[in-house]
């Protein structure tokens, strides 16, 4: 199974986009719960990490480490 990440434009906001063998499987709202700032996709660990206060995200949007205390938001 290859997941991988990106972020698009849906609404002219950015949104978090979770692939599984080129299907996309979720859709989260790309701002970090911490303070905004937009997540990225980090191909290496396979998270999402937020890089203005280094918060990290599983694929699946779940919080592994903070500053932010609540999973991304569904889009």
């Amino acid at each position: 199974m290859s997941r991988e990440g990106k972020i698009i434009i849906e609404n002219g906001k950015p949104v978090a986009v979770l692939t599984e063998d080129g299907k996309e499987v979720k859709k989260f709202l790309a701002a970090c719960p911490h303070l905004g700032c937009d997540v990225e996709w980090h191909a290496g660990n396979k998270c999402w990490y937020c890089p203005c206060h280094g918060s990290r995200f599983e694929a699946e949007g779940k919080v592994i480490q903070g500053p932010a205390k609540k999973d991304l938001d569904p889009a």
